[in-house]
């Protein structure tokens, strides 16, 4: 299993294009925060939120993400504010990040808003060559055998726009990027997040919320994710999502194959009170990863205060 562990880990740090990317995420659904500045204050009150997901469990040096992030808005409803931590482990490879977020939020109609993001923050990218022992008694030279780090700025920016019954968002992750050959640590590319959902009444305890997500990057395919999500009785998300590429444009190399990169994943989102959200997501790889599943689990709490009793039922998006 480690000389698993081991090829997967060199494998992906070697793949151009791919090393110290966005971590991949499953429940952004339920917290949009994560991908998207402007949605910070759109429920128009205090959430936190916590999760940690565990990816192809059993081989040694797969990814393992934990992020916080916390959000809400002025009193008047114009200003959003957020803060989002992450770390993100992949072998011998992390990258942590602490990001400020601030959203102006603007009355469209009496039931739509557009909201337009920004965050700042710092993000370190950190290489262990000490982790990387492949097993042989001599050493790669190819292989870094300390432990080099790089602490950059990093923005982002997006816009999100919602009705009572609909939402859109798009943003722009990663917007500084060095290019510099010098540096020991690869920065992740820029990434485009686009996304949208739609909430209808199948009946008086019964709500459907189809939505989608596009991941770009312009240096490998286009990632599309297709989620649809039952709410039961305002206390139950149960849903599921299928996670494709797509050839959207060709700037990537041919190693990238498509039918190799699906996955499916069933979603459950539990308040246990008005207050108190859990969730759990379980993944599986359409590949020859099919048998090491991925986990995500989340802890979400809303912070009322007595005026806003009108809102003690599950916000949609």
């Amino acid at each position: 299993m480690r000389k698993i562990g081991v090829l997967l880990v060199l494998l992906l740090l070697s793949w151009e294009g791919y090393a110290q990317q966005a971590p991949q995420y499953t429940q952004y659904i339920f917290n949009e925060l994560i991908i998207n500045p402007a949605y910070a204050g759109s429920k128009e009150i205090i959430n936190a939120n916590l999760t940690h997901r565990s990816q192809w469990v059993g081989i040694e040096g797969a990814p393992t993400t934990q992020t916080f992030s916390v959000d809400g808005s002025s009193r008047s409803g114009l200003l959003g504010f957020g803060l989002n931590a992450m770390n993100d482990e992949l072998g011998a490879q992390r990258q942590m990040g602490l990001h400020g977020n601030l959203a102006v939020r603007l009355q469209m109609s009496e039931t739509s808003k557009l909201a337009l993001g920004f965050a700042a923050g710092l993000a370190q990218y950190t290489l262990d060559g000490t982790k990387l022992n492949t097993g042989n008694t001599r050493p790669d030279q190819a292989l870094n055998p300390g432990r080099v780090s790089e602490l950059m700025p990093d923005f982002r920016i997006g816009a999100f726009f919602n009705t009572e019954r609909f939402y859109t968002g798009l943003s722009v992750a990663n917007l500084i990027n060095t290019g510099d050959d010098n540096l020991e640590v690869t920065m992740p590319n820029r990434h485009y997040f686009l996304s949208a959902g739609y909430v209808m009444d199948l009946s008086s305890t019964l709500i459907f919320k189809p939505s989608f997500l596009v991941k770009e990057d312009f240096n490998s395919p286009t990632s599309l994710d297709l989620n649809a999500f039952f709410l039961l009785g305002e206390r139950i998300w149960l849903g599921g999502s299928y996670r494709t590429a797509v050839k959207v444009h060709s700037n990537y190399s041919d190693e990238y194959e498509l039918d190799r990169r699906n996955a499916w994943a069933a979603i459950a989102q539990l308040y246990v009170t008005p207050k108190l959200r859990l969730g759990y997501s379980y993944d599986v790889s359409l590949n020859a990863l099919r048998q090491h599943a991925s986990h995500e689990i989340s802890l979400g709490y809303s912070f009322f205060k007595k005026q806003d009793n009108r809102m003690l039922t599950p916000r949609y998006f």
